[in-house]
């Protein structure tokens, strides 16, 4: 008798479950507090802009180099992935100044008492460009201790292969690429 109820059991409990909708909480999909549901994994969350992209312009741009500077390919998988962490960790840093702009310009934290928009904010691009350089700064040792002196040497003489001197392109990227949430 036990074994019947148990398995009268199991399977109701198997029927609900398969009831259910695939990839969704029960309760009508939205999470509790009735806020907008985040884009997970299930919803379609993409990655940000530049980390779509960066794999993409590493490769590209190192495979333009690669023959010129005779790399290993050990080397070849560093520097690929150096200079798309580079990328990504340069336009992050940029996107933050720039939503942190957008946030000032549109009144702030206080949106919601319908503040006007502060026109006299204007975007902070020498701290902006300080925090780039720094970062440039960093990588720029990433890359000499993965090349060896003469590669090192080429590889700083040789136009497009560093992001130093594309401050102003990649901002204007990111600033193209940063929906306001504000």
């Amino acid at each position: 008798m036990k074994k019947l109820i148990f398995t009268i059991a199991a399977c109701f409990m198997a029927v609900v479950a398969s009831a259910q909708p695939m990839g969704r909480p029960m309760g009508g999909g939205r999470p509790m507090g009735g806020g907008r549901a985040p884009m997970g994994a299930m919803g379609g969350m993409q990655k940000p802009f530049y980390e779509m992209e960066s794999d993409s312009i590493a490769n590209a741009r190192i495979q333009d180099v690669a023959g010129r500077l005779d790399l290993t390919e050990k080397q070849y998988d560093k520097i690929v992935k150096l200079y798309a962490q580079e990328f990504e960790e340069l336009c992050r840093n940029l996107q933050m100044s720039v939503r942190e702009y957008q946030m000032m310009a549109n009144g702030g934290f206080n949106r919601g008492m319908q503040a006007a928009p502060n026109t006299n904010v204007q975007f902070n691009t020498a701290e902006a460009k300080k925090t780039y350089d720094q970062i440039i700064a960093k990588f720029d040792k990433r890359y000499k201790k993965a090349l060896q002196d003469e590669q090192y040497a080429l590889w700083k003489e040789m136009p497009g292969t560093t992001l130093d001197n594309k401050f102003s392109s990649i901002l204007q990227h990111v600033q193209e690429n940063t929906q306001s949430r504000f």
